[in-house]
């Protein structure tokens, strides 16, 4: 299959996408890996372990989407190892992440521990050593504060020192301290380490099934909050790519309805769990607050090479084709099949979940609703139809991804879900 989009575009998404959680934790992912990146370099790395160590520390709090909405970085910190045991099971059964959520495993161990598992496992070397150089960026960047940078040099590197051989790997260290005398450095390190990605060029000319291993990554970062939203994207994923296929849409285009149901929650990133997991009716102001998401995914997406029609699709989920729904207010003149199909399959897989204030509904009450909805003129009736019409093969292809999805959840939050250690 052609290149869909390329790595770049995909790292810049998803750090558009961690920036809706929280900036701070945001920029701080972007700052481990600038100095992953220099300290690896001084290290003698070559480019594949480099772009590693970059991925790597791009994600290693990737955990901490189950933590509260506004932790800091130092709350996040605080809770490190569980983070990175969470993050690596979130990652440990995507294969183009494996080698990524390996190093995730490791990076928040002591030099003292890694060093117990380089000898009893030589074979991990590249793993353990690359997790070492991650550990030692992460400590810079937390250490690393808004002010004049220049001044904080010398008492960051003292502060790590006190640490060299027990906490710290002595060789990153050094590299690091070779730094110190390039003072453009210490400048982009603190005021534009997301110029790093511009390093990873477009590398890797990605297609549409490689594209869809990111996606499933983002849309755990998305669901991951809560138990209740654990299994939802990818039901919708599912859903939406088995009705695409019913419909007729190239196979091309069902990969790509399958990236936009991976997508179409990312927005979500923005609203507060509390909300999320309210047990009872939103108040006005709190569903003001959730319908803002809808629009945060287009914007995450829209920039992305190749990207067009997929944020367009998974931006357009709660649009009506009486032009009455949120937030584009785009009616059946805008409305194309991949819109319409994304929003009988959110529709669907909501309505077939469990809840925190319900059970999943039953066929029979959820028919009634979609039908209800498509005589009003809400959604494509045809689409629903169709839906119905296969009802056993769709739902059957929704719950066994969702349920996989679920167990995957339960398995991350104990963190043994592909445990290498």
């Amino acid at each position: 299959m052609e290149k869909l989009t390329n790595i770049r575009s995909l790292l810049e998404a998803l750090s558009r996408a961690m920036n809706l959680i929280n900036p701070e934790v945001e920029n701080h992912h972007q700052q481990t890996a600038y100095f992953a990146y220099f300290i690896g370099r001084e290290m003698g790395l070559d480019t594949e372990e480099l772009h590693l160590a970059i991925y790597a520390a791009l994600l290693h709090d990737v955990g901490s989407v189950v933590m509260n909405h506004t932790a800091s970085v130092l709350e996040i910190e605080a809770e490190a190892a569980r983070v990175a045991g969470i993050g690596a099971s979130m990652l440990s059964d995507l294969p183009a992440f494996h080698a990524i959520a390996e190093v995730i495993r490791y990076c928040q161990l002591d030099y003292t521990s890694v060093r117990a598992y380089w000898r009893e496992f030589p074979e991990r070397e590249q793993t353990l050593r690359i997790a070492s150089l991650v550990h030692v960026a992460d400590a810079a960047s937390t250490l690393l504060h808004s002010g004049h940078v220049l001044n904080q040099v010398d008492a960051i590197c003292a502060c790590l020192d006190q640490g060299k051989g027990t906490q710290f790997d002595p060789e990153a260290l050094e590299a690091l301290y070779r730094l110190k005398p390039l003072e453009v450095i210490w400048l982009d390190a603190l005021n534009n380490p997301s110029f790093l990605l511009f390093f990873t060029g477009e590398m890797h000319a990605v297609t549409a099934p490689q594209t869809i291993e990111l996606t499933r990554l983002m849309s755990r970062i998305i669901d991951y909050r809560s138990p209740f939203t654990a299994m939802h994207s990818a039901g919708v994923s599912a859903s939406a790519k088995a009705l695409a296929r019913l419909a007729g849409m190239t196979e091309e285009e069902c990969l790509e309805m399958e990236i936009a149901g991976n997508l179409h929650d990312v927005g979500k990133l923005v609203v507060p769990e509390s909300i999320l997991t309210k047990p009872g009716k939103l108040t006005a102001e709190e569903f003001n607050i959730m319908k803002e998401h809808a629009y945060y995914t287009r914007f995450v997406l829209m920039d992305a090479d190749g990207f067009d029609q997929i944020a367009n699709w998974a931006g357009g989920h709660h649009e009506k084709l009486d032009g009455n729904g949120y937030p584009f207010h785009w009616d059946k003149t805008r409305l194309d099949t991949g819109c319409r199909i994304m929003a009988v399959a959110d529709i669907f897989s909501a309505t077939a979940e469990d809840r925190p204030y319900r059970k999943g509904m039953k066929r029979e009450q959820i028919e009634r609703i979609m039908r209800e909805d498509a005589a009003c003129g809400k959604v494509d009736a045809e689409l629903v139809a169709l839906l119905f019409s296969h009802y056993e093969e769709v739902n059957d292809i929704r719950d066994e991804v969702s349920h996989r999805e679920g167990r995957r959840y339960y398995e991350s939050m104990e963190g043994t879900a592909g445990e290498g250690i």
